[in-house]
């Protein structure tokens, strides 16, 4: 039974994620500390823009494709569904290289901060397109042993190169080539192995991308938001302050990213049992569920909220080493929003289980409008990071009471003793009456 489990898909991909975000925090400590924090500052800009660029693509097309390649019954219609992907990936580059350059040329920002950016940002898409289709490829054919091989490889070889950075003193800008080549060469290794398809591309594909498109575009629309509100502390900082400023806010902010795992984790699993209540019209019971499920999450982030409130300095020397000592103030005035996190996410969980994406997109939209006017005026009143992070606290405020708002007629006033007992201490129980393994 424990061998059934270990080999089962779920495994495969619960390691790979786990395994992947690990490599991404070494990653991200190898960066700080090779680098001077001005140069790190740069490259945290380049992944920011690319990320926000790669969703927008991504997001348009990933969930359709796996969606529709799953379903359909005819290989030569699933030939044809992955050239419509490539087609429509290859398009949207395009759009951005035409449209995203120009515009990040006229850019100007402190100490040049979208220097990287300006850069590598187009290479980066370009080379990472095979890399790209070759993942959504492997979890649509549910080939998870082979994506997670393909997911840790690419990891493991940027890591090992920046180990042998400190030798090679290859520079950063020779680092973020580097990246574009590792992410090509994965996708190139997929097509040697025969795991990448190519499609049917001399065929009428009108169809299969007006399916993709049509499918994909609403779904963007949250997600790219939702991208923004994170990183538009970032782009404000780089034009405000410099890079420097940017690798001293981005070091806690990848620390907090550890208390989301959990969160993103956890709130997948019940939008299912949330939509069966709604649909039900069970909403005492749906109240209920909101309270524990929110209380169970705190009870589990709790420790390394802690953790950061009690040990910031040694967590962030231990990542970025001594030259970020100011980052530590900026990783508890963090801890402040990251307790709120559980509520705002399943918020977001009850509007989608009640078919009201509209209303989730619009909570959204307010908070990023919010946290946009918040970092303006704490960096023109010179608080600094420090008064921009506080913002990120208020932002998600705003965000649970909007969402609290808008889900009145199901969860009632806001009772913080019902709060407390239904969610938190049935949290603590709960795992009280867990048995400890012998």
């Amino acid at each position: 039974m424990i061998k059934k489990l270990l080999r089962s898909n779920a495994s495969w991909s619960l390691a790979s994620n786990g395994v992947t975000a690990l490599l991404g925090f070494v990653n991200l400590g190898l960066i700080a500390r090779t680098f001077s924090k001005e140069d790190a500052g740069k490259w945290f800009m380049l992944l920011t823009v690319y990320t926000l660029l790669e969703l927008l693509r991504s997001g348009w097309v990933q969930t359709p494709f796996v969606r529709f390649y799953v379903v359909s019954k005819s290989k030569f219609h699933r030939a044809k569904l992955v050239a419509a992907a490539w087609q429509l990936l290859l398009f949207f580059t395009f759009i951005f290289i035409a449209i995203g350059l120009p515009l990040m040329y006229l850019v100007k920002a402190q100490d040049d901060a979208f220097d990287l950016a300006r850069r590598f940002t187009v290479i980066w898409l370009i080379a990472a397109l095979p890399y790209q289709l070759l993942q959504w490829q492997l979890q649509a054919k549910m080939f998870f042993k082979k994506l997670a091989i393909m997911r840790l490889l690419f990891p493991l070889a940027f890591a090992a190169l920046l180990l042998f950075e400190a030798k090679l003193k290859l520079g950063i800008s020779t680092i973020a080539l580097c990246y574009a080549a590792l992410q090509l060469l994965a996708g190139v290794a997929g097509i040697l192995f025969g795991w990448l398809e190519l499609g049917k591309w001399f065929t009428n594909l009108k169809q299969e991308r007006a399916d993709l498109s049509n499918f994909g575009k609403y779904s963007m629309i949250t997600m790219v938001t939702a991208s923004l509100l994170r990183s538009s502390d970032q782009f404000i900082i780089a034009l405000w302050l410099g890079p420097a400023a940017v690798a001293v806010y981005s070091l806690p902010q990848k620390l907090i990213e550890a208390v989301e795992i959990p969160v993103r984790s956890m709130a997948s699993v019940a939008i299912p049992n949330a939509t069966v209540l709604w649909h039900q019209g069970k909403f005492a019971a749906l109240k209920t569920f909101f309270y524990r499920e929110c209380g169970l999450l705190i009870v589990v982030i709790l420790p390394l909220i802690l953790a950061f409130l009690i040990l910031p300095s040694q967590l962030v020397n231990l990542l970025g080493g001594a030259k970020y000592h100011e980052s530590a103030l900026l990783l508890q005035i963090f801890c402040l929003y990251a307790i709120l996190i559980p509520i705002d996410r399943y918020c977001g969980v009850l509007l989608d289980a009640g078919n009201q994406p509209g209303k989730n997109s619009i909570k959204v939209i307010a908070m990023l409008i919010t946290n946009v006017l918040l970092d303006l005026l704490a960096l023109k009143f010179g608080f600094g990071v420090y008064g921009v992070a506080a913002a990120s606290t208020l932002t998600f405020l705003s965000g649970v009471i909007i969402g609290w708002v808008q889900l009145k007629d199901v969860l009632g006033t806001f009772n913080a003793k019902s709060f407390w007992d239904e969610g938190v201490i049935s949290a603590i129980r709960s795992f009280k009456k867990v048995p400890l393994p012998l």
